[in-house]
């Protein structure tokens, strides 16, 4: 029986700008509020334009993102490596007093060029309330909408690739809303809508192994659209310290399999759902130069999650091909912590456990370790070690140095 395997899918600084009180007084800002969530890029400028004009020069960016490594994996694939990850364009402006406006445009390995996000963000209304349309990345927890080059490991953690992929975005609109809670605590609440977030990945992608793929209907009906939400509070916990807490939910109420090399076989019908919550602490000293980040998120996953083509004759396009859908729930996490020594100097561990998708009883884990040095704001060096244990992949050990080079002023519509 043949069977192929498919999955459904700077600079540290202070983490508060202002004061909270003041923070919690001001009015919703373009590309999010002024708060600086603990673990998460500052935000930055918008150029030479203002919320009166887009005349001026945008904020325009770049960043470079490559790496030497050396990997030791169970089966092929041990050596050296060099790779341009990541060559990545962004650019930011307020179009009008209402309206503030990013596109990012990249390249992988300096070949194909893609729109990663382009979105505009309606701030018009007299409230906390505001409106983002187009293409960019879901608000789930504090790690999937960031982009690749701000992560503080080389790769996302690893259960986070396994139930939501390397990277998730769609186009779609998204609601924004945040209120204070009392004089010390912000609440935020999201709510977006998506044409689709299908598109699934199986272990061996990434040697060009064709094998199911997961679509979403064309046209469709409102209660077909994928759907993301967050719910998210901060908590001063003293001039020094504050806390996080979030909660997330990723749901596709609608999605078909189709295998180009075996057309005949599809499964229709299928949904399935990412839930989770995270938890994270920030603290400076009184200098601001140092500081701890400690955090983790927990999650979920449940409905549809895989499926395997069966082919009982071994014969493409005979006529026998089916699916086996695997539905069921596994779970996962992540835990890190960050310390930062000084504006220059920052280390930190991250460990990630996930039951797999692919089938019952199959696990993996992965801890990462680093050592992070910024020359300047803008050029950034990192050594790190990464240890794998995969029922599926076997073990796997890699060795790297990253360099970062940004150019400009680096904007992301980044939520907090």
């Amino acid at each position: 029986m043949h069977t192929d395997n498919y999955r459904s899918d700077s600079v540290p600084r202070p983490f508060f700008l202002l004061t909270l009180p003041a923070l919690l007084a001001a009015p919703a800002a373009a590309q999010g509020s002024a708060f600086q969530s603990p673990g998460m890029p500052p935000p930055s400028s918008l150029g030479q334009s203002d919320r009166f004009s887009s005349d001026f020069n945008p904020a325009i960016g770049a960043a470079i993102d490559g790496f030497a490594s050396y990997l030791d994996a169970d089966g092929a694939g041990d050596g050296f490596d060099l790779e341009l990850r990541l060559i990545e364009v962004n650019l930011a402006a307020n179009v009008d007093p209402d309206l503030w406006a990013y596109i990012v445009l990249t390249s992988e390995g300096g070949e194909t060029v893609a729109v990663e996000e382009a979105a505009v963000q309606y701030t018009g209304l007299d409230s906390n309330l505001t409106f983002k349309a187009g293409r960019f990345f879901v608000d789930f927890g504090k790690q999937m909408q960031q982009h690749p080059e701000e992560l503080r490991t080389l790769e996302r953690p690893l259960v986070l690739r396994e139930f939501l992929g390397d990277e998730l975005a769609g186009t779609g609109v998204q609601a924004d809303w945040w209120t204070p809670l009392g004089d010390a605590t912000p609440l935020r609440l999201s709510l977006a809508a998506f044409s689709s977030l299908a598109g699934g990945h199986g272990h061996g992608e990434e040697d060009g192994e064709a094998g199911p793929e997961a679509l979403a209907p064309g046209q469709k009906q409102l209660d077909e659209f994928s759907l993301t939400a967050r719910a998210t509070f901060m908590h001063e916990l003293s001039e020094s310290s504050v806390l996080q807490f979030g909660s997330s939910l990723r749901h596709l109420p609608d999605f078909y399999l189709e295998d180009d090399a075996n057309p005949v076989a599809s499964a229709e019908g299928l949904s399935n759902s990412v839930f989770g919550v995270d938890l994270t602490y920030g603290w400076t000293d009184e200098t601001g130069l140092r500081g701890l980040t400690l955090g983790g998120e927990y999650l979920v996953y449940d409905g549809d999650l895989a499926a395997e083509l069966v082919d009982p004759d071994m014969t493409v396009d005979s006529g026998d091909e089916s699916f086996a859908v695997f539905d069921d729930s596994v779970q996962g996490y992540f835990a890190f912590a960050d310390y930062r020594l000084s504006p220059q100097w920052s280390t930190g561990v991250q460990y990630s456990w996930s039951e797999l998708p692919e089938g019952p009883n199959l696990e993996a884990q992965e801890f990462d370790s680093y050592l992070t040095y910024h020359a300047t704001e803008f050029r950034r060096l990192r050594l790190g070690f990464t240890l794998g244990d995969s029922d599926l992949e076997g073990d796997t050990s890699r060795v790297y140095l990253q360099f970062t080079a940004f150019i400009g002023a680096h904007s992301h519509g980044l939520n907090w």
